[in-house]
């Protein structure tokens, strides 16, 4: 039986995400493809979309989606790691922390703004991930990159303690974000706990423990669980492509107005999901500049039909 979607799994604090993906290949057909969909640091917990199959081609499209977390703050701590899991460097007393005083805080985040990526994380430099280079001692200059935040909210405050949620780009830290804050209001600030409660249409709520997942593989059950690849998308607008279309779709032609189903049109840009009339994924594509002052045209970005 082949597997192709992506199974919505609640990850715990303490494995990594590659542990977890290691765990569900336990479970799934051999030489079935499986992967994960935005990493968690150990420490974190939450939304881990797991990609089976060929729905593992969707990586590209899941990354760049909005991500909502719900992190915890500790004020008056700052540590090498910028989270709970790091050498303290320096503590001192934060003072009296209200939501109200942290929400104005918070808001000065809101927008786009360039953040300098942690040295304990996974990108490389020189080949060498930076959180190798830093557990050597060594320290490099990181080249700031851009982020969004779109919604930041405080939600409690309890000592030390402050609860937030924030839905912001790919590439955002939120270990940063903690640091940052901490500076701002004066005493510092690492990441006590982190949740991530949405990434694109996976839910916090409807997401499954690995525990879970194991006792529905076991009934021979995995197949209902996972999301199909048009689902996956569905932060994408969609377009219907009618049957006689297809082909050239398969082919890699580009797509003109008179190819969507009646009353269907392309936004101005962007990229799109590419539909048969059954709601099966053919691909995803993006809108084309005006050819001629026609507008209408997608080309395909990525062909997922056979």
């Amino acid at each position: 039986m082949k597997l192709s979607g992506a199974l919505n799994l609640r990850k715990a604090a303490g494995p990594t995400s590659h542990d977890l993906v290691d765990a569900v290949r336990r479970l799934v057909p051999p030489r079935t493809k499986v992967g994960h969909a935005g990493t968690l640091d150990p420490m974190a917990e939450g939304v881990l979309p797991i990609c089976l199959g060929a729905a593992t081609k969707l990586f590209p499209y899941l990354l760049d989606c909005r991500k909502t977390y719900r992190a915890v703050v500790r004020f008056g701590r700052v540590t090498d790691t910028q989270d709970a899991t790091g050498r303290v460097l320096a503590e001192r007393e934060p003072g009296e922390i209200t939501a109200e005083g942290a929400q104005r805080l918070l808001e000065t985040f809101m927008g786009e703004s360039v953040q300098v990526p942690p040295m304990y994380s996974a990108l490389k430099q020189g080949g060498t991930r930076l959180h190798e280079l830093a557990r050597a001692g060594v320290e490099v200059e990181r080249k700031g990159r851009p982020i969004r935040v779109y919604a930041i909210r405080a939600l409690e405050a309890a000592g030390p303690l402050l609860t937030f949620e924030v839905t912001c780009s790919r590439g955002t830290y939120i270990r940063v974000l903690c640091h940052d804050l901490g500076a701002l209001q004066g005493a510092g600030g690492c990441l006590e706990a982190l949740t991530r409660t949405a990434l694109g249409p996976f839910r916090l709520e409807e997401a499954r423990t690995l525990d879970e997942v194991r006792a529905l593989a076991g009934e021979g059950r995995l197949e209902e669980t996972l999301v199909s690849p048009a689902e996956a998308l569905s932060h994408l607008p969609a377009l219907t492509v009618r049957p006689e279309a297809e082909g050239r779709l398969r082919h890699g032609g580009a797509l003109k107005p008179r190819d969507w189903a009646e009353g269907e049109d392309p936004p101005g840009e962007g990229r799109v999901r590419l539909l048969s009339p059954g709601g099966e994924l053919l691909a995803v594509g993006r809108v084309l500049p005006p050819k001629d002052r026609v507008r209408g045209w997608v080309a395909p970005d990525r062909v997922f039909a056979e």
